[in-house]
């Protein structure tokens, strides 16, 4: 067997790791969209909840009603943040999860190089056999024909 279908296992693997590496990227790019999604449905709500403080606070409002507003507005702040970190987060897993496919790219080339250069030696040797094989075979026959003639 050939050095280069012995490292077929090899390739195999390391284009199966290429392959998770760019699942596991779509899956933490779609992470990153969805946390970013959510973030900006609370800051539309946080928005639209403020202007309907302003409006209550033209037409008039408890003071209890004033603080529960404020105390949720306070709340929705809380979770912005956090969700803000969330972003973040999914963010670095994204990063982290571009630097493993650019690796492990770069392997499953490294590996196909190395295939591919072996495969050009063994090609080049067969053929340095191939054309052995017909110098030695013209030999024989031009040897035939002097002894015959």
């Amino acid at each position: 067997m050939t050095r280069s279908k012995r490292m077929q296992p090899v390739v195999q693997v390391v284009e199966h790791d290429e392959r998770e590496c760019a699942t596991r990227l779509a899956a933490a790019a779609e992470r990153v969209r969805a946390a970013q999604r959510r973030r900006d449905e609370l800051v539309a709500y946080e928005a639209s909840y403020a202007a309907g403080l302003k409006d209550r606070i033209a037409a008039g409002i408890s003071a209890p009603d004033l603080r529960d507003f404020r105390a949720f507005l306070a709340r929705l702040g809380e979770a912005l943040r956090a969700q803000g970190r969330v972003v973040a987060q999914a963010n670095t897993e994204q990063e982290a999860a571009r630097d493993a496919l650019r690796l492990a790219a770069q392997r499953a080339k490294a590996v196909d190089h190395v295939v591919g250069r072996w495969q050009a030696e063994e090609r080049a040797a067969t053929e340095r056999r191939e054309q052995t094989d017909i110098d030695e075979r013209a030999l024989q026959m031009a040897r035939a024909r002097a002894q015959r003639g």
